[in-house]
């Protein structure tokens, strides 16, 4: 896959990712402005806790659809497209049931106070709906209709946004359980459209059973693995709310969100595109080349926004929250750098999900997710926030050289100089905008780095777009 083929399907699933991401931090914005940071940590448990349920329930169809129907021949695809539409119907329903198993004990274990029962219930009616989005998403992305795809998320979010807010202006903190339900209902409903359009459900094709207890075997781990992320994620909220209260969480998850925000279109990209055609290449061979590339137009494409995170951080929290959230900017200084190791590590792992082996993508979320829990306990009481901030990027760190170490027992090499290069000026860069917005006054001149990066960074793309051009020619 060429550099410029990973730019134009980043910009395209990048755009529709950038309109899902504007509308979450607006519906943020809202419930900071009318609630405070106690909001702001009501709709992080709410998220996290339907995250933790749709992965367990979900049984990693969105992943197991793609890679079973991307790697599929013409004969095999009608089978395998009915296979993956019975699986993630079951699924829904398994994700409905575990969401009334589990909304009351979580809610028990998570607050200090009872009373938040009824907004995990009422949020977690949004769980079958994420289940059964994964698995329309996935027959769009396998089948590379990524326009139609981006479309319907740019219109679920939208929907979601215009349809959510009002429960939330009118209904105070009562109201986020509801935005959050109407928010998973709207793209629910459009990808089906799409899907159930360009993919009709065909009658009377008998379903291969060997493709359902495939999903069921490699989904184990892959839920497992998810599931070992999401629960975390979830562990070091509830270490915050212990030691600090549900306004601190509420200011992690501020810093949290923004941090994945200006970059996530890249990494919305690696699911949309990257990873169909990891599944679909020929040997371990070409599936590395494409995980180098991968690797470093997600540098090329992320550092600029980093950038900003890291030098205009107070700026970008009061634009996007309220100036009562400065408290959040230390620790998003270092879940910067920690999101910056995942454009590293997020193509290996596609790499481990399209061709490796399950319990290699297994362990490394458990080593991962172990070390940002242990991290958490040890430096959120002491140091807090900022001991979050902490173990995000130790745990980042670790799971990015983790991986780099499984990948070269799959693939049998390390990743090219090229890369590695890319990775090391990556890091020069940030380190020297950083260094750089110290030296300069306070104010929008702390844009000057920001512009500098993305100047070099755009030279770059450039001077390779005109090599690639060349080549063809010749």
């Amino acid at each position: 896959m060429s550099f410029s083929r990973i730019i134009r399907s980043s910009m395209l699933m990048g755009g529709a990712s950038a309109v899902t991401l504007a509308t979450n931090l607006a519906r943020a914005k809202v419930i900071a402005i009318m609630i405070g940071a106690q909001g702001i940590g009501l709709m992080g448990i709410l998220t996290a806790f339907n995250g933790n349920i749709a992965s367990l329930a979900g049984w990693g169809i969105g992943t197991t659809g793609v890679r079973a129907l991307s790697s599929a021949s013409e004969e095999q695809r009608p089978s395998k497209l009915a296979a993956v539409r019975r699986f993630g119907h079951v699924l829904a329903w398994i994700g409905a049931l575990l969401m009334i198993l589990f909304f009351w004990p979580i809610s028990f274990l998570t607050f200090k106070e009872s009373g938040h029962e009824f907004d995990l219930l009422c949020a977690g009616l949004a769980v079958p709906l994420m289940v059964a989005t994964g698995m329309w998403s996935a027959v769009l992305q396998a089948g590379g209709h990524l326009r139609q795809l981006a479309f319907s998320q740019i219109a679920a979010a939208v929907g979601g946004l215009l349809l959510g807010v009002p429960f939330i202006w009118i209904y105070g903190i009562d109201g986020i359980a509801p935005s959050i339900v109407i928010a998973a209902l709207v793209p629910a409903i459009v990808t089906w459209r799409y899907a159930d359009k360009l993919h009709p459900a065909a009658m009377r094709i008998p379903i291969n059973q060997d493709d359902i207890r495939a999903f069921i075997k490699l989904g184990g781990a892959l839920t497992l693995a998810g599931l070992v992320g999401q629960v975390a994620a979830y562990g070091s909220r509830m270490i915050i709310i212990k030691s600090h209260g549900l306004e601190s969480a509420g200011y992690y998850q501020a810093a949290f969100s923004t941090a994945g925000s200006l970059p996530g279109f890249v990494f919305a990209a690696m699911c949309a595109d990257f990873f169909p055609r990891v599944a679909a290449a020929r040997t371990n061979n070409d599936a590395m080349n494409l995980v180098e590339g991968q690797i470093q137009a997600g540098i090329l494409l992320t550092v600029p926004a980093l950038t900003l995170l890291l030098v205009m951080g107070g700026k970008c929290m009061s634009f996007l929250f309220t100036s009562s959230f400065e408290q959040s900017v230390p620790v998003l200084s270092w879940m910067v750098w920690g999101v910056f190791m995942r454009v590293i590590s997020f193509p290996m792992g596609y790499f481990l999900l399209a061709r490796g082996s399950s319990r290699s993508v297994l362990i490394a979320e458990t080593v991962g997710g172990i070390i940002l829990l242990l991290l958490g306990v040890f430096l959120v009481p002491s140091c807090g926030l900022l001991g979050a901030g902490y173990a995000f990027f130790g745990s980042a760190a670790a799971y990015s050289l983790f991986l780099s170490m499984v990948l070269r027992a799959q693939s049998g090499r390390w990743i090219n100089i090229m890369t590695l290069s890319a990775c090391l000026s990556g890091v020069l860069m940030l380190s020297g905008a950083r260094l750089l917005a110290e030296l300069i006054p306070d104010g929008w001149w702390s844009l000057v780095p920001v512009f500098v990066v993305g100047t070099i960074c755009f030279g770059i793309y450039l001077k390779i777009l005109g090599k690639e051009k060349s080549e063809r020619k010749e």
